[in-house]
């Protein structure tokens, strides 16, 4: 039988390996996924390397399932020595070189599709003895905002225990970033997961406006290997009625997410299919689903319940008001439908769409239609009766549903559709999909740029029909005059009673970006000039957007000819900027020595079951530091800052403003300081006196900290590479540098010593077989030990000590101690391993993906000028991260560590 593993990103990355019975599969050591998060919009890389350990070959697949809304755009393998990268065609000419690759016996991936609307990258190798293999995969994705927060979900389902597993999200944004969560690991597919957090995550600050979330679980911590998904949710601070409107390298994206609106009054028909092939499963949970709906209903609402078969059922013959009563009255009716009869789609949108016009007209209600079927059906002529423009919220249910006209009716009506897919958790999918759509804020929203300042066919769709709570509107197009971007624009739509809303955009309001980045480490050098243009971020966002709004557009359409107009703009977007999309393919052709049995292409789930040999492309698709500056606008009400700790919500309330005919909008953002960059506070400390793993409550003002333990502490199963034994913050620094040392196990070594003549002071280390597992310190003519005590997850300091204005901290880790030097000023007055860097101040120059993973370049400068650049990555520090510096960057700073030995 055949050994599966695998790793699933945002519902889902699937990596896996796969052998016959008689030889065991190649094992994955080595699993990475990080994702850079550029302004909601995510590129995510996935490495993972296996190694065959058998005398025999073995045959390892590479599977990776996306959802529908990422975009492949690269895929490399490295095998024997030999680097192969995938190329993206349009369909029929990769069709055409996957078919012959088959002819001449040569192994090819490419793409099939899962369900769940997710797709599918697959490649099989065959691994020779002893031979290793490396896997790398990127996509983009731009994070969707859904009930007031942006999701990036990660499933891991390795199979097995991977010594080296991490997780890695970098978060940059132009705002201030108030919520970042990480709920538990999810073993579900489900819209709703367990309340808490995930206790092996850490979330770090760098800027109010990045933040970095690492995940590494030990092999121990991993017991059988991981399964579920690993989320991250945060959203953005929204005081600032504008939203972001940014501009790099002659494209510019506007996000608008306004609060503080009235939500609108809503007049809802609900069009629920009860023909016989509704019967049992699915009418029991469509029943289920609807009173959970009926619950959400606000009182200010109306309801219209329509049951359809071969002909029409009413719960009443008008719409009612959403009182207590008539919920109850509703959930009756629902609970008594009997499923039978045909499936007659037509007749039953058309009736919807006719009562939805005659209640709602032009009186300042919100009216939206909720239609689902499990069934096929023909709907004819239905925009023509839809002249009230409602929007259609369409749900296929199922798979035998027609998933097609579902979306063709809702793209055809400025709504959207959605598979509900036949599972136990159907309900869950169906009320998930309502809470969406559930508070409507406004109707008829349109962006109005000055005449002349974009390019009116490289820009997106600038209205929307229906504005929802908790959701965002995005913008993007290729700028023609930049002065008329940032002279200001508005933005308009209908609110209750009919009210307009104006959301004006202040001049200078947009924010330039620099493209290319700034190099992160200084050049002797002039820079070798650019042969090739890279798209800028921005740019590709755009072309992203305008892709997805293409296919959208797609949908709605029944002319030939305007489809044919439509494929070819898709397939010059995606061979141009490199995207897998339902119009191109990639294909990964093996040489002979690695050939296996090829994969084939799929584009839909209904292709999957109906034609498995089709070939199609895919379809659709840091450490926690107090800031010194919030940019925001100036808002007296923020006293405190409510701050869980890393791993918990960091929540910085805003206060809603009333708004009648007009928003108003305040100058451009300011700086809030709180405190002065060398004051001791302003640097966290990553010591804090709870252990990590349970939930704890923490408020920090500008002078206090307090911290409630509110479960009992867990010892943590770490393993030396994944935690340093010292860290140093420096002045200009808030994350700390953290490194090891090769010191020998029952040596004796001098962490630091006080020159000083007001304060005697020593502390002297017997390294154990990990990490420190003693201390002696000497202060004044007094001397006491203390020992490791690695099953103490307290979190309270084994000692602590203030030398002028350094700071010294040691504590227990599930390994040995810990040590953290704070020094918020140069402090020449001290020697030891943790004075190597007492000379010098720094600042964080940027953090980068290199080869998959993140890198943090880091200046130091010391107090003779001398300025050097680090290279650090990133590992836990405490309840954050640090930058660790290798061995190699740190005989910079000293020449043996035998200089450190202190001789009995």
């Amino acid at each position: 039988m055949g050994i599966r593993m695998g790793l699933v990103i945002q519902a889902c990355v699937l990596i896996c390996v796969i052998s016959s019975q008689s030889v065991k599969p190649p094992k994955i050591y080595f699993l990475h996924v990080t994702s850079e998060i550029d302004y909601r919009f995510a590129k995510t890389v996935v490495t993972s390397k296996v190694v065959n350990k058998e005398p025999t070959a073995s045959e390892a697949v590479f599977d990776l399932t996306l959802p529908n809304e990422a975009f492949i755009t690269a895929f490399k393998l490295t095998i024997n020595g030999k680097e192969i990268e995938g190329k993206v065609k349009e369909k029929e000419q990769a069709k055409q070189e996957f078919e012959a690759a088959k002819a001449k016996g040569q192994s090819a991936g490419h793409i099939v599709a899962k369900p769940r609307e997710t797709n599918k990258f697959q490649i099989q190798v065959n691994v020779a003895a002893q031979e290793k293999v490396t896997f790398v995969l990127t996509y983009r994705e731009l994070l969707k905002r859904t009930n007031g927060l942006y999701n990036h979900v990660i499933y891991i389902n390795p199979g097995q225990v991977v010594d080296d597993l991490k997780i890695n999200v970098l978060i940059k944004e132009s705002s201030t970033i108030t919520i970042i969560k990480t709920p538990p690991i999810r073993n579900e597919l489900l819209p709703e997961g367990p309340e808490g957090t995930n206790k092996l995550a850490v979330v770090d600050r760098i800027s109010p406006t990045k933040a970095f979330i690492s995940y590494e679980p030990s092999p121990l911590e991993q017991e059988s290997g991981i399964s579920g998904q690993f989320i991250v949710q945060y959203d953005l601070d929204r005081s600032n009625d504008a939203g972001d409107l940014l501009f790099m390298d002659g494209y510019f994206v506007h996000f608008l997410a306004p609060e503080g609106i009235e939500p609108m009054p809503m007049d809802i028909m609900f069009v629920l299919d009860k023909s016989g092939s509704m019967e049992t499963t699915k009418m029991n949970q469509l029943k289920e689903s609807m009173m959970k709906i009926l619950d959400d209903v606000k009182a200010e609402d109306k309801i219209f319940i329509m049951a359809f078969a071969s002909s029409l059922r009413y719960w009443k013959q008008e719409f009612v008001q959403a009182t207590p009563e008539n919920i109850i009255a509703s959930k009756n009716y629902v609970n008594n439908i009997k499923s039978g009869g045909g499936t007659n789609i037509d007749l039953a949108l058309k009736e919807g769409i006719k009562r939805l016009t005659q209640i709602s007209g032009n009186k300042g209600r919100a009216p939206v239609l909720v239609f689902l079927t499990d069934g096929k059906g023909t709907v004819r002529d239905l925009k023509r009766e839809n002249e009230a423009e409602i929007p259609i919220f369409s749900l296929a249910f199922g798979r035998g549903a027609d998933f097609d006209l579902v979306k063709r009716v809702a793209a055809q009506n400025n709504g959207f559709g959605r598979k509900i897919y036949e599972d136990s958790d159907a309900a869950l999918q169906i009320a998930g999909f309502y809470k969406e759509i559930s508070t409507v804020l406004m109707k008829n929203v349109s962006f109005n740029y000055i005449d002349g300042t974009l390019y009116d066919t490289e820009v997106t769709n600038t209205k929307f029909s229906t504005y929802f709570k908790g959701s965002e509107m995005v913008v993007a197009g290729k700028v023609k005059d930049l002065n008329k971007l940032q002279s200001g624009l508005t933005v308009n739509g209908t609110g209750v009673g009919n009210r307009e809303i104006e959301i004006p955009v202040p001049r200078m309001w947009c924010t330039i970006l620099p493209w290319p980045p700034r190099p992160p480490m200084p050049f002797t050098t002039p820079t070798p000039p650019v042969t090739t243009r890279n798209p800028s971020i921005m740019e590709k966002l755009w072309a992203y957007l305008t892709i997805k709004q293409l296919l959208k557009d797609k949908d709605a359409l029944d002319s030939t000819n305007e489809i044919k107009t439509l494929n070819n703009r898709i397939i010059q977007l995606s061979l141009k900027y490199q995207f897998v999309t339902p119009l191109t393919s990639m294909v990964v052709t093996l040489p002979d020595q690695t050939k296996a049995n090829p994969s084939e292409v799929q584009t839909s789930e209904r292709r999957r079951e109906t034609a498995a040999a089709d070939l199609a492309g895919l379809s659709g698709a840091m450490p926690m530091a107090m800031p010194k500056n919030f940019p925001s606008t100036p808002f007296k009400r923020i006293a405190k800052l409510q701050i869980g700790p890393p791993r918990q919500i960091m929540n910085f309330p805003s206060t809603p403003f009333k708004r009648i005919a007009k928003l108003q909008i305040g100058p451009p953002r300011q700086i809030m300081s709180f405190m002065p960059r060398n004051h001791p506070m302003a640097r966290r400390n990553p010591f804090p006196t709870t252990t990590r793993p349970p939930v704890t409550t923490r408020t920090t003002t500008l002078k206090t900290t307090t911290t409630t333990i509110t479960s009992r502490p867990i010892v943590r199963k770490l393993e030396k590479s994944q935690i340093p034994s010292f860290g140093i913050t420096l002045p200009g620094l808030e994350t700390p540098l953290c490194f090891d040392l090769p010191m020998n196990q029952s040596k004796v070594y001098n962490l630091m010593s006080s020159s000083s003549p007001a304060k005697v002071f020593k502390m002297n280390g017997r390294s154990g077989p990990d990490m420190i597992d003693r201390i002696t310190v000497t202060e004044d003519v007094q001397t006491v030990s203390y020992d490791a005590q690695p099953t103490d997850a307290s979190k309270k300091p084994v000692f602590q000590t203030l030398l002028k204005t350094t700071s010294l901290v040691a504590r227990n880790t599930p390994l040995g101690l810990q040590f953290l030097a704070n020094f918020p000023a140069r402090n020449n007055d001290i020697n030891g391993i943790l004075a190597l860097f007492k000379d010098y101040s720094g600042n964080l120059v940027d953090i980068l993906t290199e080869s998959g993973e993140f890198v943090a370049y880091v200046n130091i400068t010391s107090s003779s000028g001398t300025l050097t650049v680090l290279k650090a990555t990133t590992k836990e520090f405490g309840d954050g991260i640090c930058n660790y510096l290798d061995n190699e960057t740190l005989q910079q700073f000293y020449t043996n560590i035998s200089q450190f030995e202190v001789t009995s």
